[in-house]
């Protein structure tokens, strides 16, 4: 006899611990949905007691759980045990004591659960302590804290579950904004679309480079629904003008004011962008306090305040708890910007599986529509490519593309821009992916206008020296504080070796007297001061190196 039909699909959940408590629980009190359990009750489905209609199969450790997966690719979310008491011999490997590894193995399953589904969700059922232990609570997409079957909270659980549900049932949007693969990324996306439909302040952090200002444009504020976004850069506005800047002014309120609206009025019905909010002086903390907590602004030289609706989203890469010890940010301004829910974008150097999507979508913006889409047409003309101008990325490979032109990086020279440190992170590398291409397609576009052209006149091949020299001359930057390295790089000439060996020191240099010529040439010559500056400023021109400014 088959199972009666059903017009509701139900979510089909898996549940992994090491014994019966908890699926006994969720399918006398979950009955929405169908559980990837197995079920040791007689008779066909319909007739069971719970009437959950469940698939049948229950994990009680990583053996088991990859059973489960294997069987189930229609899985909708998973609920994790964090201690396991099992046998050692079921336990995942681990140079921890028994007590340790059974405590924790629900951790362990996470992570391999990771690896195999990355994008599956996964509730972690366990205790307030337990969790505190966690080495990688960033692995699960939600917890549920509880102690026994008495502490169990059915609703909590539940609005979890559809949280997570929700989530996934959502039509990704095309904001042109790149996530990659990475984990960290794939918990940053779910956590930035989630508080993008709140309104409530948001805190963007992370270092320079590696995306914050678009994070808050092309996912936050579309994901927000809401109309204007207002970018302000405050590390570009001097600190006596910031508060007008912010808030508006009256005629007459200082030298030269005028009537004019803030960004906040600007922005109202929209969201407000506050890049580098921690250069913002004390007198502007004190009024953006108060805009966040009345909803309400007031122009300078005026006393009538003035009602806003503002999605808040304020970006850094100071460390803004350390200013608060300081006594250079306020803390109830800090606690305000919602630091609890703030989203961390991590280094460029932490996501290297991340690369390659962040390259294709910089070449194809760049070339496909962006400033250089006439030169890869003038160069697909020439070549004798037909069809719409379009570039992607390849790596060591060397097939013909289905359409376009693709820029082929060696796999030694990716390779080392998979072991670079990226001290600009993303924009550093726009900036050479970018930079690459261009100059290929330059030589290519040349060649292929004399006749000149190869065949595979569709393949690109970006040379592996293109790559090192413009890894070698990258982001000379006095703010991120990170060291040039005086590793010696094996190279074709002495020559070449000794000038990497120079543009390091020059880079030391330039950081430790912050940018000062005359400074650098005092450690460097003997003579006159302002001929050596200049001089040493020329050299500076010719490793390849820009001062900031």
């Amino acid at each position: 006899m088959s199972r009666p039909s059903s017009a509701v699909v139900r979510p089909k959940v898996l549940v992994v611990d090491d014994g019966d408590r908890y699926i006994e629980l969720f399918h006398a009190l979950l009955r929405d949905y169908d559980y990837a359990t197995r079920c040791e009750l007689p008779g066909p489905c319909w007739e069971c007691p719970y009437r959950v209609g469940c698939e049948l199969t229950h994990a009680h450790d990583w053996s088991e759980t990859e059973q489960a997966l294997a069987r189930h690719d229609d899985l909708d979310v998973v609920l994790l045990d964090v201690n396991f008491d099992l046998p050692e011999s079921r336990l995942l490997p681990s140079e921890a004591d028994l007590d340790t590894r059974r405590r924790g193995q629900g951790l362990q399953i996470l992570e391999k659960l990771r690896q195999r589904r990355r994008a599956l969700p996964v509730v972690l059922m366990t205790s307030a302590e337990a969790l505190g232990q966690s080495a990688a609570p960033w692995l699960a997409d939600e917890y549920l804290t509880f102690a026994g079957d008495e502490a169990f909270d059915v609703r909590a659980l539940g609005l979890l579950i559809e949280r997570l549900l929700a989530r996934s049932r959502e039509a990704p949007t095309d904001t042109g904004y790149v996530w990659g693969a990475s984990p960290a990324m794939s918990r940053l996306r779910r956590d930035a679309q989630a508080l993008a439909r709140t309104s409530l302040p948001l805190l963007l952090l992370g270092e320079t480079g590696t995306g914050k200002s678009a994070l808050a444009e092309r996912v936050v504020h579309a994901a927000s629904g809401r109309s204007e976004f207002v970018a302000v850069d405050l590390s570009a506005i001097p600190e006596s003008l910031a508060a007008a800047e912010l808030f508006g002014s009256a005629r007459g309120a200082f030298s030269g004011a005028v009537d004019r609206p803030g960004r906040f009025e600007q922005a109202d019905g929209g969201t407000l962008f506050l890049d580098e909010v921690g250069n913002l002086p004390p007198a502007a903390q004190r009024m953006l306090l108060l805009a966040l907590q009345d909803g309400r602004v007031t122009r300078l030289g005026e006393g009538r305040p003035r009602e806003v609706d503002v999605k808040l989203v304020a970006a850094t890469n100071a460390d803004l708890e350390g200013r608060v010890r300081d006594g250079e940010f306020r803390a109830d301004l800090y606690a305000r910007l919602n630091p609890a829910a703030r989203l961390v974008l991590p280094p460029l150097r932490d996501r290297p599986e991340d690369l390659r999507a962040l390259a294709e979508s910089f070449i194809a913006r760049r070339f496909g529509e962006g400033p250089d889409h006439r030169l890869l047409g003038d160069y697909m003309e020439a070549a004798g490519i037909e069809g719409p101008p379009s570039a992607a990325v390849g790596v060591g490979e060397s097939e013909t593309p289905r359409a376009g032109v693709v820029f082929v990086f060696p796999k030694e020279s990716w390779e080392q821009l998979r072991g670079h440190s990226w001290p600009g992170n993303v924009r550093e590398l726009e900036l050479l992916v970018v930079g690459a291409a261009a100059m290929t397609l330059a030589d290519a576009l040349q060649a292929a206008e004399a006749r000149r052209s190869a065949h595979l006149a569709r393949v690109l091949p970006i040379s592996a020296r293109v790559v090192r020299d413009l890894l070698a001359r990258s982001w000379v930057s006095t703010e991120e504080g990170r060291a040039p390295t005086s590793e010696v790089v094996p190279r074709p000439h002495l020559r070449d070796v000794a000038r990497d060996l120079e543009r390091a020191l020059f880079e030391r240099l330039f950081r430790e007297t912050e940018g000062d010529f005359r400074a650098m040439a005092a450690r460097l010559l003997e003579g006159d001061p302002e001929d050596n500056a200049r001089r040493v400023r020329l050299r500076f021109n010719q490793l390849g190196l820009r001062a900031r400014g």
